[in-house]
């Protein structure tokens, strides 16, 4: 049977039931072409979902959930037999109950408890084969003409997103019928093949979605993660592809599983997978298994739901981007949009069969999960306490985040004694709990993720990964805090910070704010971009009661007094809506330290700043800064080609950014730069960004090498077989690593003198006298993750921040991006620094 009869045979089954809803167009009768002979734009995918719901309203529902960036709708459809969609509301309430985090605190009812099938498609929107089936499995679940789906659903709810990231996928989808031939073109090197950047895999901000579950930084997270939780589901598949020559993934994952996944749940996979192969040994489809896809960094669609009790898997169909409606693949075949529409098809019915066939028991280890969580949480933590004298900006910053994750905490309420590990010093010690610090217990029903999300570093199994290998939230919030042996439950309820109001009787002479979170850094935005001039201490002074650190941020009426009569108001206003405090200084003697006059008081810098874009740019990584830019600072910021850098490109512009890629800049665009920086410009520059400048002439910045060889000179043989294990050693996939910091440079202001930085490559600068290195790592390298036995060494006494004086200007390089993925809390003040100061 051909793939695309096959195909056919799918769609039109015999067998009409008494419940089908045998009037239901199907999508090649709704849509203006037929599934899987052209992409489907997002519209006419959510018209086809609003047409079956409007038409089976006793067998599905469809629930909007939200709206992207470009304003495209989000939404899920649930799917059940007719008796099941009657009381959905009542089944959603009964599983939230199976948590213990139901607000009715009412027993659930296990005597007819449903299995909930989470099916999450197309998170990758130029992986689109996901959801162009979603249509086809929406219809066979609508009609439910199949005695197998009815009997199926009688015990399941299936939930289908049906475009997890409409944007990157509408982007795709119009692009390729825009560029495509009438006629399917199979050759790779045909336009239709090259899609063009940043591609349709990102959301509207270039994040990946599907490395965003656990930080919450898109608005698309943010809202599916507030439906996840009013559902809590049981199995979940997130639908995805691959590269073209790699055929079909499904679970069991590959090692390293984090420890903290259950034996149910790594044996439930094992079942999986074996429905998957039945279908595929069948119809004589490739497929490989326990593979590439591990389960250990907590932010993809199969691990987030693993932490919190489900079966996540991961579907992988070959295609993606490059492959379009049809292409030839290295064994001579053609790979088409029908195969994978088809194979997508198959594993999504054998994932509500499996589902089905276990409900019971898929229920019965669901609320075990959540039960031993309250009495025996994994781990060897209790507790996980943030102190009440860090920033309560920080703190409000770590809160907002356990909230999305319905993560439960509180104040202490007393003083109490407690062994455990300190996140600053990274050593194990004694420390007393006092009652306003927050504490997190691990006795709670979300104590996997929890602890998963706290731990300085999981226990890694195998060191071939796919992605960071630690992450831990205090690191990446930069905060005091301990993780407890023992358990220590909050006895006080928090209560979010709000910034006191100032009254003032008379207009003071300057406005002093303590610069330690991006609040500061927002309402500094805010004045600037409104022309108000703003300096910055380098030197600590007292005033009004109160000692001011270096990198305290001042406004004087001296410096502005063309804004004399809005001023304060102007001030004010910013300073509630950044939720920052405010202290009035009303004279400039300063009793300690430095007077209001003193050129220690440096005029901070009003930032004109554009950033690199284009082919040699890593999407991701200029999102980030975008999405910095206008989401977290509120600061405009101009967007440039990679290859358009020049004096009329970069007119009016004093900071350029150049963010991670793979950049060839020739020599005239080196010259430029240079000249440019001379002249007083700012260049930014991170990860792949630095490594373009190191080693050029007038850049500063020098590639650390490692020219250690075997004892005769060579270099060492490697067995072919062991080849990739053996680049391993030459790998830093992600890891957290202490760092040393200069507290009286700018660029550390506000961290305290600690700083725990991410390392996301394996690339080392040497220092030199020519550099000053206000972040480095030290010569005894501290370090939570995974980092290849030969790098490590490598890493010692290297900066992770360095700066150059170039002319009447500077080049700021970072070794690796502080904006990663938008997590990395403190690194955004490292940023901000460097942006401002």
């Amino acid at each position: 049977m051909t793939f695309r009869y096959l195909f056919l045979w799918l769609v039109l089954l015999p067998g009409i039931g008494a419940n089908a809803q045998t009037t239901l167009r199907t999508p090649d009768q709704f849509l203006p072409h037929r599934i899987g002979e052209q992409f489907t734009p997002h519209h006419m995918l959510t018209d086809y979902f609003e047409y079956l719901a409007a038409n089976a309203p006793t067998t599905m529902k469809l629930e909007r959930y939200g709206s992207t960036n470009e304003a495209r709708p989000l939404q899920v459809a649930y799917f059940s037999s007719p008796e099941n969609i009657a009381r959905l509301e009542q089944i959603r309430l009964n599983n939230i109950r199976l948590t213990g985090m139901a607000k009715d605190r009412m027993m659930p009812d296990m005597t007819n408890a449903p299995a909930v099938v989470w099916l999450n498609m197309s998170v990758h929107g130029n992986e689109p084969s996901g959801s162009e089936g979603s249509m086809l499995l929406a219809w066979q679940l609508a009609t439910q003409s199949e005695t197998d789906l009815r009997e199926w659903l009688k015990n399941t709810v299936v939930i289908i997103d049906p475009s997890s990231n409409p944007d990157g996928y509408d982007r795709y989808s119009s692009w390729y019928r825009m560029a495509s031939n009438t006629l399917k073109n199979p050759h790779g090197k045909s336009r239709e093949h090259d899609e063009p950047w940043p591609g349709g895999r990102p959301n509207h901000y270039y994040f990946d979605l599907n490395r965003d579950w656990a930080w919450a930084t898109q608005t698309e997270t943010r809202l599916r993660l507030e439906l996840f939780h009013n559902w809590m589901p049981h199995v979940v598949a997130d639908v995805h592809e691959q590269y073209i020559d790699d055929p079909y993934y499904f679970a069991p994952a590959a090692e390293p599983m984090h420890a903290f996944i259950t034996t149910w749940q790594r044996d439930f996979q094992i079942k999986m997978g074996e429905n998957h192969a039945r279908y595929f040994d069948k119809n004589g489809w490739l497929y490989f298994s326990s593979e590439v896809f591990d389960l250990l960094y907590p932010s993809y669609g199969d691990t987030y739901p693993m932490f919190n009790g489900s079966i996540g898997m991961t579907y992988e169909q070959a295609g993606h981007g490059m492959a379009g409606r049809a292409i030839i693949t290295a064994n001579g075949d053609t790979l088409t949009l029908h195969d994978r529409i088809a194979h997508h098809l198959t594993t999504c019915r054998s994932t509500i069969e499996m589902a089905s066939k276990h409900a019971l028991e898929l229920v019965e280890n669901f609320r075990m999960f959540y039960a031993k969580g309250l009495q025996e949480p994994p781990g060897q933590y209790g507790a996980f306490v943030i102190k009440a004298t860090n920033d309560p900006n920080r703190i409000q910053t770590l809160c907002s985040l356990l909230d999305r994750h319905r993560i439960q905490y509180g104040r202490a309420g007393a003083t109490t004694s407690a062994r455990g590990f300190d996140y600053i010093s990274g050593k194990d010690g004694s420390y007393t709990v006092q009652p306003d610090d927050i504490v997190i217990s691990a006795y709670q029903p979300k104590a996997v993720l929890t602890q998963v999300l706290f731990e300085p570093a999981p226990y890694i199994s195998d060191s071939l990964t796919y992605d960071i290998t630690a992450w831990s939230l205090p690191f990446a919030h930069g905060l005091d805090a301990f993780a407890a042996k023992q358990r220590i439950d909050p006895k006080k309820a928090y209560e979010s910070y709000k910034a006191p109001e100032v009254v003032i009787s008379t207009a003071p002479y300057a406005w002093c704010v303590q610069r330690r979170s991006m609040a500061e850094f927002t309402w500094a935005a805010q004045l600037t971009d409104k022309g108000v001039k703003i300096r910055y201490a380098t030197e600590t002074f007292n005033a009004a009661d109160q000692q001011f650190d270096m990198g305290t941020l001042i406004i004087n009426r001296a410096d502005n007094r063309n804004l004399e009569s809005t001023l304060d108001d102007l001030v004010k206003a910013a300073a509630a809506q950044s939720n920052v405090k405010l202290y009035p200084i009303y004279s400039g003697t300063i009793g300690k330290g430095p007077d209001m006059g003193s050129a220690k008081y440096k005029l901070l810098n009003a930032p004109a700043v554009a950033v690199l874009y284009g082919e040699e740019v890593d999407e991701n990584a200029f999102g980030s800064v975008w999405y910095f830019f206008e989401q977290e600072l509120g600061y405009p910021v101009d967007m440039v080609r990679f290859d358009k850098v020049n004096e009329v490109s970069l007119q009016g512009i004093n900071t350029l950014i150049i963010p991670n890629g793979g950049y060839r800049f020739n020599e005239r665009t080196l010259d430029f730069l240079r000249e440019w920086a001379s002249d007083g410009g700012r260049i930014i520059a991170f990860d792949g960004g630095a490594k373009s400048l190191a080693d050029k002439d007038g850049f500063e910045l020098t590639t650390k090498t490692d020219d250690k060889k075997d004892s005769d000179g060579k270099p060492e043989p490697i067995p072919y077989q062991n080849a990739e294990r053996h680049h391993i050693s030459d790998q830093l996939p992600g890891a957290i690593v202490k760092t040393m910091v200069d507290p009286s440079h700018p660029i550390s202001y506000g961290l305290g003198g600690s700083f725990y930085s991410l390392k996301t490559n394996s690339t080392a600068y040497q220092m030199n006298t020519r550099l000053n290195a206000p972040i480095r790592i030290d010569e005894a390298i501290e370090v939570f993750g995974f980092v290849g036995s030969r790098v490590k060494p490598q890493l010692q006494n290297t900066p992770v921040v360095a700066v150059q004086n170039m002319g009447n200007g500077s080049v700021v390089y970072f070794a690796d991006n502080p904006l990663f993925r938008s997590f990395w809390e403190v690194g955004k003040l490292v940023f901000a620094n460097a942006l401002f100061f």
